[in-house]
């Protein structure tokens, strides 16, 4: 894939972020701004660029810009965009990866819990979103060797198979990511006459960090989970990684507005 522009990807330190972030790297592009709350993981990432790239010192890697942030805070995430146009002056490439997932039923989730998932999943995707747009509307399209269509930029926002379809423990965590769907499809009508594409990514279920606490963790609990997984597993979090930078990438011309369910064979969905 040609990647001639700048990835930015948020929730970098870890998982699916972090896979999203070595996979662009790997792929030629020579400008990546990675981010996360996460800066010891942050900076274990971008090592992880360089370490793939030769190391540090052979300058034959992508530069790299590594910005710690809040996305429960807008100025945070005003100022990492900001950070990022001042060091590369344009965004293409806008991965919003970054989550939190916390159980519960209605009844006993706490508030806390409730709002934080919210500032995080949703209103958290919607800061990144708003100030990527407001960058990419005002960027000239830029081509690629593999579209003959020059775009203003791609954004993939990363949901959730709990965005689909209802999970009985996850009432917070399906709301918020069953709003970052629409939050996407709505922006993909608005501003693709502008030549800006955006897609949703819905994993399903994947080996990160955000998801080892979380049922099943009992083996028979586990073996029932699997058997309704066509593919017999979890996903890694490279795999969802290809679906992503795909997705951003000039193969992906007349995608947009969609959401791409990559959840191995889920019977029932």
């Amino acid at each position: 894939m040609d990647f001639p522009g700048v990835a930015f990807i948020t929730g970098a330190a870890s998982g699916i972020g972090r896979a999203t972030s070595l996979l662009f790297a790997a792929e030629g592009c020579q400008r990546i701004v990675i981010s996360d709350i996460n800066e010891a993981g942050l900076e274990e990432t971008k090592a992880l660029i360089a370490e793939s790239h030769g190391g540090a010192g052979a300058g034959a890697g992508p530069d790299v810009l590594a910005v710690p942030v809040d996305l429960r805070s807008e100025s945070s995430v005003d100022s990492l965009v900001e950070k990022a146009v001042a060091r590369f002056g344009r965004l293409d490439y806008c991965c919003n990866v970054a989550g939190i997932v916390l159980g519960g039923g209605t009844a006993e989730v706490q508030t806390s819990d409730f709002e934080l998932q919210y500032e995080v999943n949703l209103r958290g995707v919607f800061f990144c979103e708003r100030a990527e747009l407001r960058v990419l509307r005002q960027q000239e399209p830029l081509a690629s060797k593999d579209s003959k269509y020059p775009i203003r930029g791609a954004i993939v926002n990363v949901s959730s198979l709990a965005g689909q379809m209802a999970y009985a423990d996850l009432p917070a965590y399906s709301a918020f990511k069953h709003g970052v769907c629409g939050l996407s499809k709505s922006d993909a009508m608005k501003y693709g006459p502008e030549g800006i594409r955006i897609n949703t990514v819905c994993p399903g279920a994947v080996t990160t960090p955000i998801t080892k606490n979380l049922p099943p963790q009992k083996p028979e609990e586990l073996e029932a989970l699997l058997k309704i997984i066509a593919l017999g597993r979890y996903a890694d979090p490279e795999e969802l990684a290809q679906a992503i930078v795909w997705l951003s990438s000039g193969r992906a011309s007349y995608i947009n507005g969609t959401t791409l369910s990559v959840n191995g064979g889920r019977q029932g969905f």
